[in-house]
């Protein structure tokens, strides 16, 4: 590598785990961007292949700057992006998942899209997922919301550039950010305690709330990543379901206020509701999994007093039917996420 490049004051953390076969594409991913990074800092949570090893196989044929942290047990993606972004010097952070591919444009956009903004803490684009059937261009966030009703064009540019009105506001349901399609400050992640762990699911829609508290969120309304939707990782049995208890999970952080994150009356209103409605479709989701599975979520769902499992599901004939007649057909969905 050119040595005499010009770099970003940016750090593209990887955190990996068993991702042999798939790191080297991320990696050259960031190799091939317009502006090179600082450096690349892999956090392998505790593989227990052969993913280190060709990491510094890469670095070593490469000569990428490339600096690798290894846990000495798996503590879960959120834990693992905590430990880099201690060890980061830079004043920005991009995650990039060993999975997930950055677009050669990524970072020099992001960072410069933060840098013309004073005040933003996020600069996000969207993201391309792959699939093993299709291809979805702008698949993470402009599908799913129209920018004009949530932001507002920053004055004098003409790059597809918004600010969010209310950040805090557009991801109180869920996060619309690919987690490989941001860029943030890193001395505002330290602030806010970074990702909050322990959740299975749902760390980085926590983290970009705890964001949403300390400044502007700048959108670039382009692609600026790929994430691949592989057979490890796509929908299996059950995984809504799960999805649905993780939700709930953090609705219910975010209602006690042990994450920090604060919400005025209307926004509790409003989890309050997601609440309702997710637990709705939790029976569903369940349901369709079998009795036994029914009667185990239904005994797990997060914030719910304990209490008899059997007046829960008289709460819901018609779920309790479902449940039992799936047993009978085999059935493991369709379920809804």
């Amino acid at each position: 590598m050119n040595t005499h490049r010009p770099r970003l004051d940016v750090t593209v953390v990887m955190p990996s785990f068993n991702r042999s076969a798939l790191i080297t594409r991320a990696l050259e991913s960031v190799r091939q961007q317009t502006v090179m990074p600082h450096e690349i800092l892999v956090v392998d949570d505790a593989s227990t292949d052969d993913t280190v090893a060709q990491v510094e196989a890469w670095r070593e044929r490469t000569g990428f700057p490339v600096r690798i942290e290894k846990l000495a047990r798996n503590g879960g993606v959120a834990a693992a992006r905590n430990r880099a972004m201690e060890l980061a010097t830079t004043r920005y952070i991009s995650f990039l998942d060993s999975d997930d591919e950055h677009l050669p444009h990524t970072l020099a956009m992001l960072v410069t899209a933060l840098e013309a903004s004073p005040g933003a803490v996020v600069a996000f684009g969207d993201a391309t997922k792959v699939t093993p059937e299709k291809t979805i261009p702008n698949a993470m966030f402009g599908a799913k919301i129209d920018i004009l009703t949530i932001a507002d064009p920053v004055p004098g540019e003409e790059s597809g550039r918004f600010r969010l009105r209310n950040p805090k506001e557009t991801f109180l349901k869920a996060s619309l950010i690919a987690t490989c399609s941001a860029c943030f400050v890193r001395a505002e992640a330290l602030a806010v305690g970074g990702m909050p762990v322990g959740y299975r699911m749902g760390s980085d829609w926590l983290f970009w709330l705890r964001l949403a508290q300390r400044g502007d969120f700048i959108f670039v309304q382009e692609d600026v990543s790929v994430v691949h939707r592989h057979p490890e990782n796509l929908t299996k049995p059950g995984s809504a379901a799960d999805t649905s208890m993780a939700k709930l999970a953090g609705y219910h952080a975010i209602l006690d206020g042990r994450l920090g994150i604060t919400v005025d009356p209307p926004q509790k209103r409003k989890v309050e509701q997601f609440i309702e409605k997710r637990i709705a479709l939790l029976r569903y989701q369940s349901s369709v999994l079998g009795f036994t599975s029914y009667l185990d979520y239904m005994g797990r769902i997060p914030g719910q007093a304990k209490q008899n499992v059997v007046r829960r599901i008289l709460a819901d004939p018609k779920s309790t039917l479902r449940s039992i007649v799936s047993v009978f057909r085999g059935r493991q969905g369709p379920v809804a996420d």
